[in-house]
């Protein structure tokens, strides 16, 4: 409803919202691309990490990380209360407290990165980002709606963001919603 009433700053935050519950859903994906096409919204780029972890969600890379623990405990538990302690047994532990470690580190960098929680899009017409916070301090670009932020701190009725060109501005925090609630 939003995308045919012209309001692509709402309609791409409603796709991102549901591409945040369903990552890999093939529609939301497509209407989303296709909304920040006809709006020339920006995007924020992913950093290398992030552009490789992006094939599983959070809760795979969760999955993954509670397995590895669980074997790993009972790998240790073994070693420790069996006589007969196995290279086997002692190389299960340590490949699993590798995957462990991995599937939290991919937890971490997908949790913070470009596309995390602190994900918002640019609602509002006519977006400026400024270098302080005030309607005429400088303006550091112009974020046409739909456009990606990802917000760093809060202070009254502005926002400090990373913006699509990798610098810093304050927005009016009407003019931006968070994906994630």
């Amino acid at each position: 409803a939003y995308f045919r009433a012209s309001d692509f700053g709402r309609a791409i935050l409603n796709y991102a919202r549901a591409r945040a519950l369903e990552p890999h859903h093939p529609e939301a994906t497509a209407n989303l691309q296709i909304a920040r096409d006809e709006a020339h919204a920006l995007e924020l780029q992913p950093s290398w990490p992030e552009r490789h972890l992006q094939f599983a969600s959070v809760n795979q890379y969760s999955v993954t990380a509670a397995v590895a623990f669980w074997v790993a405990a009972f790998c240790l538990a073994a070693l420790i209360f069996t006589p007969r302690r196995s290279a086997a047994m002692k190389s299960l532990l340590v490949v699993m407290l590798l995957v462990f470690a991995g599937a939290m580190f991919a937890i971490w960098q997908l949790e913070r990165g470009s596309k995390g929680d602190a994900l918002a899009i640019v609602t509002g017409k006519d977006v400026q980002a400024r270098l302080a916070t005030a309607d005429t301090a400088n303006a550091v670009l112009a974020l046409p709606p739909g456009s990606e932020i990802k917000v760093l701190s809060t202070r009254g009725d502005w926002i400090y963001a990373t913006l699509p060109n990798n610098l810093r501005g304050w927005i009016a925090a009407k003019n931006a919603e968070q994906v994630r609630l």
